[in-house]
């Protein structure tokens, strides 16, 4: 992707349509490296049907960051927002664009009547582990995973 022309009004709305989640691909496999269409197709249209929802950042016509909530109500936390990704183009990273989707977040999180917002993070991501803290983010726990078929479940 490139450089956002400067000087715009970075823009957070929901991606509600086919085109806005193909636009937002390109920043996903920045995250998701293996990511490929046909599985993002699929992934996506299930996720929304099950509560998922996408929102851009926006800097005119260009998309330089992304975030997915799923709101989610359980026995330890009430309702709570999930936040599954927050991704920011690699050319406008360090601009604050990952503090403001972050922002969002928690702001729909609370007209929505949230308790708690939760995420998780890989090893391997100490920049994204910075950004949450300095969100006011705690680590807590551990995150567990296991592989059932395929590499994502979902593959045989």
């Amino acid at each position: 992707m490139s450089e956002p022309k400067d000087g715009g009004e970075l823009i957070i709305r929901e991606a509600r349509s086919d085109s806005d989640y193909h636009k937002a691909y390109p920043i996903v496999r920045q995250l998701l490296r293996d990511l490929d269409m046909q599985v993002y197709a699929t992934r996506v249209f299930v996720a929304r049907a099950t509560g998922y929802r996408m929102f851009v950042a926006e800097i005119g016509e260009q998309i330089v960051g992304v975030i997915g909530i799923v709101p989610n109500h359980n026995l330890h936390d009430g309702f709570a927002l999930y936040i599954e990704h927050v991704i920011v183009d690699k050319a406008s990273r360090g601009k604050g664009y990952g503090s403001k989707l972050i922002q969002f977040a928690e702001m729909m999180a609370k007209e929505e009547g949230c308790r708690v917002v939760e995420l998780d993070s890989d090893f391997e991501f100490a920049e994204a582990q910075k950004l949450y803290e300095k969100s006011g983010y705690r680590r807590y726990g551990y995150c567990y995973a296991k592989t059932l078929r395929g590499r994502f479940g979902d593959e045989p």
